[in-house]
Parts: structure tokens; C-alpha cells; sequence
């Protein structure tokens, strides 16, 4: 195992938590996005220095920024914008155009288990108010991924 990934294990727990909690109610708590930026920040400034934090943390606060835009719109969750966020905060700069694509290849791949696991099930994959996205996992997987390549 990369030494980086050891730094990084206690952010890979808060934002397994995270997607734990989304698959099981919908719903990211704010506290555990707080810890997440938190020890993201943390783990940013021992792995890659505090010179690292200031772009990091510009990044982070546009992710948060478009993330509440979309939620304003009905597009995500607010604690998914939040979520994405925290995590955005551990990661280098350099790597937010990894990170980003990680979580849609992911969420895409989500999207796809789900449709499908909807149609076998024998329901309509699409109705409206009846299909909740835990996009807390998307953004998980994404971290992992992000993380694994540093």
C-alpha cells in the first residue's frame, strides 16, 4: 500500500461513513461533512504540505458553490454538494479534474446498477418521487479512487 494512502485512512472512514449513511436514510449529517473537510485538511497539510491548502481550499469552495446552485435548482442533495465538497478539501489541487471525473464515472455506473436492479424488480425505473439517488456512494467511490492514484 502507497505510504499517501496510509495518511489518508481516516478520511477514506469519514467518507465511507458518509456513503453508509446515504444508502441507508438519503442523508449525509452536516457534522460528518464538517469532520471530513476537517481531517481532509489535516491529512492534506502532513501528505502535501501546508503550501498545498490554499488551492485545495479555493477548489473546494467552487465545489461547494455549484453544488448548492444545483441543489437550489432540485438537481442534488444538498448534503451530497457538501459532501463532495469535504472531500475536495483532502485533495490536492492538481487532481480536482481526477476527482471529478472518478465521481461521475462512478455515479453514471450507480445510475446504471440501479436502473437495471429497478427493472428486474419489475418497477418502472423512472417515477417521479420515487427515485432517490444515494450519490454520497458516487462520491465515495470517486475519493477512493482519487486517492488510490496519488
Amino acid at each position: 500500500m502507497n505510504d499517501i494512502v496510509l495518511y489518508y485512512l481516516p478520511a477514506l472512514a469519514l467518507a465511507a461513513a458518509g456513503a453508509i449513511t446515504d444508502i441507508r436514510s438519503r442523508r449525509i449529517p452536516n457534522l460528518l461533512c464538517i469532520a471530513l473537510a476537517l481531517v481532509g485538511i489535516a491529512t492534506l497539510a502532513l501528505s502535501a504540505g501546508v503550501g498545498a491548502l490554499p488551492w485545495s481550499l479555493l477548489i473546494a469552495l467552487v465545489a461547494v458553490l455549484i453544488g448548492m446552485a444545483l441543489f437550489a435548482a432540485g438537481m442534488i442533495g444538498g448534503g451530497d454538494a457538501k459532501f463532495y465538497a469535504a472531500a475536495a478539501c483532502g485533495l490536492p489541487s492538481q487532481e480536482w479534474y481526477h476527482f471529478l471525473g472518478w465521481v461521475s464515472l462512478s455515479g453514471l455506473l450507480l445510475l446504471f446498477v440501479m436502473a437495471i436492479s429497478r427493472r428486474i424488480a419489475g418497477r418502472k425505473v423512472f417515477k417521479h418521487g420515487e427515485w432517490s439517488v444515494p450519490y454520497g456512494v458516487a462520491i465515495f467511490a470517486g475519493f477512493v479512487l482519487t486517492v488510490l492514484q496519488l
